[in-house]
């Protein structure tokens, strides 16, 4: 949707101001967050409304500007449920609320919903020009190409135009194959704005879909004078290279589109098929690798990786593809086909013909089929799938990621420049009473003469002659941990658990001790690669997972022995990962947040691995919580990951 930041600050400048609130400090917040808001500063707002909301949980209006500064740092989900609260009680800023959460369902994908938000404003706001335009833009990308032109020229009979407008009417032009009144549209846009790189793109799209690939190359070059990154120029003039059967040009402009947006889906597919062609076919498997982990469900991509991986005689890998594309989609003719010649190089005669006769009734089969049932990628091909088009809509199709890095997941114990342990300040529960254990406190670690009420912690009550010993022990221990002096922690730990078997803080430092230096030792290991989207580093047969297994027994322990004991939950989440248990983790992880619902590193961390399994959706969920509750680097995975449509 073509809306320019400055309509949507100009949206936010004439709101109404609400009634001034019964309780000074959170009105006081509420106009400070609204002048962060003006300022840019959205993530100092978020915090602001999220302390507003939490003492006063009935206060819309707090929630509306909550949503609109989750809305700027493209958390869209978060500003979804956010502006929900908002347009269901909400008065003052109803209309607002509408029109913002439009932009953000336009943005998830929601094209429907962003039309009904629309018309929900157009009702009110009948002769607001921008208000069409905007639903026209919805209508296009939900493929309603009639009635985007109608709402064009709604906006045209309100006597109200600019590039924008013409540039949408073009778009619905061509997609009905009214090609000539396409480029007369376009035109226009270039006789408003001459440095409008789209229109220069989109005329080349349009001589494209008309033959005249030669043109098309010529538009886009003109389009990259203007714009020399622009992704979207180089990737359709690849595909004009294909057609002219000009290869070496096309890979070029494909990996350019790659270096300037490595998380390009289409671009590394397209880049595949062509590498495929060119017998390149470990090059070829890498790529449609990158396209599969973005997308499991990807037919194309499977049954292409499929064919490749049977060219190279990895018979097991490409059964497993062909298996997985007919799981996924049963229609598909050329799939049974293909496994058919691949069981019979496998020897498996009788399953061969198995696959002949069921392709053979599939295909019949096929004709009948509900048309809402097809895989709309999923053409019947001899060879590898053609190129993937379908790069040419107003919204570019990025891939989520390549390769995400998971970030650390393992924080503990830290220390200060003289090595004195600091650490996270946790409250334990016995007997109905709470003690804070000094070993898990941001306070100093010097002995102060007497022990405090800290010393109650201290382990059992038949040990109460040696406390003083145990506390030394222990904090010997953590500042060795701290030090990296791993042996001599890990002995002492030891030592303190001979002597109370019952100290849960001790088996919960002894792991954590444990998992710090093994951690540690594999950044030194060159084969140590850390768990990404595309790939979980190998630890199958690596001897570091014994002490990762040694170490999962003691947080064992320690929950056994303290239930409700966050961080213990957290770390041995972090472990279960490291051996490769996602599931272990992010259960983990969620029984962590029923404990601490302010957790934010376990909610970033659980979208990291939600995000692992493609659970997009739940992932994006996560990070917006994190950066709610103040984590700001959630907000840099958000801008990345959950920018575009989810579906």
């Amino acid at each position: 949707m073509l809306v320019t930041k400055f309509r949507i600050v100009f949206i936010l400048q004439f709101i109404v101001v609400f009634q001034a609130l019964s309780q000074l400090n959170t009105n006081m917040y509420l106009q400070e967050a609204r002048n962060d808001i003006s300022q840019n500063n959205y993530f100092d707002a978020i915090q602001k409304l999220d302390a507003c909301i939490q003492a006063r949980p009935g206060q819309y209006d707090a929630y509306f500007f909550r949503g609109v500064s989750k809305y700027f740092l493209n958390d869209n989900l978060g500003a979804l449920q956010d502006l929900n609260v908002a347009v269901t009680v909400y008065d003052p800023y109803l209309s607002d609320a509408y029109h913002y959460r439009s932009f953000v369902k336009y943005r998830l994908g929601d094209y429907e919903g962003s039309i009904r938000d629309l018309n929900q404003l157009i009702a009110i706001q009948n002769t607001d020009p921008k208000l069409y335009l905007e639903r026209a833009f919805s209508k296009l990308a939900s493929e309603d190409y009639n009635g985007a032109l109608k709402d064009c020229y709604k906006t045209l009979s309100m006597q109200w135009a600019n590039e924008n407008l013409y540039l949408c009417k073009g778009m619905a032009e061509h997609a009905l194959n009214n090609y000539d009144s396409a480029l007369v549209d376009y035109h226009r846009v270039i006789a408003l704005n001459p440095k409008s790189a789209d229109a220069y793109i989109r005329i080349g799209i349009t001589n494209s879909a008309m033959g005249n690939n030669q043109e098309a190359i010529n538009q886009y070059n003109h389009a990259l004078k203007l714009d020399s990154a622009n992704t979207l120029a180089y990737f359709n003039r690849a595909e004009a290279y294909v057609k002219l059967e000009k290869p070496k040009e096309a890979l070029e402009d494909f990996n350019t589109v790659i270096k300037y947006d490595p998380m390009n889906a289409l671009a590394y597919f397209d880049r595949a098929v062509m590498e495929g062609q060119k017998n390149d076919y470990t090059d070829a498997l890498t790529d449609f690798d990158k396209v599969l982990v973005l997308n499991p469900k990807n037919i194309q991509a499977l049954f292409n990786r499929a064919k490749l991986k049977g060219a190279l005689g990895d018979f097991q890998g490409a059964l497993s593809d062909y298996n997985s594309t007919i799981d996924l989609f049963p229609y598909f003719v050329e799939a049974y086909y293909e496994r058919a010649r691949l069981k019979e190089a496998m020897h498996d005669l009788k399953g061969a013909q198995a696959d002949y006769n069921t392709g053979k009734v599939m295909g019949e089969l096929s004709h009948f089929k509900d048309n809402s049932q097809r895989a709309s990628d999923s053409t019947t091909l001899t060879h590898l799938t053609a190129l993937n088009s379908d790069f040419n809509s107003d919204a570019q199709k990025h891939a989520d990621t390549v390769s995400v890095a998971l970030m650390p997941m393992f924080y503990l114990m830290q220390s200060d420049n003289s090595g004195k342990a600091g650490c996270f300040p946790i409250a334990l529960k016995r007997s109905g009473k709470e003690y804070t254990d000094f070993c898990i406190t941001n306070k100093k670690m010097e002995m102060q003469g007497n022990m405090s009420d800290s010393a109650l912690y201290l382990l059992n009550q038949g040990l109460k002659d040696s406390a003083m010993d145990i506390r030394s022990t222990l904090q010997r221990a953590v500042k060795e941990t701290n030090m990296q002096l791993f042996s001599d922690a890990l002995q002492d730990f030891s030592n303190v658990i001979e002597r109370d078997p019952k100290s849960a803080i001790a088996y919960f430092e002894r792991g954590v001790s444990l998992c710090k230096e093994t951690d540690m030792l594999s950044r030194f290991n060159e084969d140590e690669q850390y768990t990404t989207v595309s790939k979980t580093y190998k630890i199958a047969k690596d001897p570091r997972n014994d002490n990762y297994q040694t170490a999962l027994s003691d947080l064992n322990k320690t929950i056994e022995l303290e239930p409700e004991f966050t961080l213990a939950y957290y770390n041995r989440a972090f472990i279960k990962y490291k051996l490769k248990d996602l599931n272990g983790a992010i259960e983990d992880y969620t029984t962590a947040i029923k404990l601490d619902p302010t957790f934010a590193d376990a909610y970033y961390n659980r979208g990291l691995l939600l995000f692992v399994q493609n659970d997009k959706l739940s992932a994006c969920q996560d990070y917006s919580k994190a950066g709610e509750l103040g984590l700001t680097k959630a907000y840099e995975i958000i801008k990345l990951y959950c920018s575009q449509a989810l579906k």
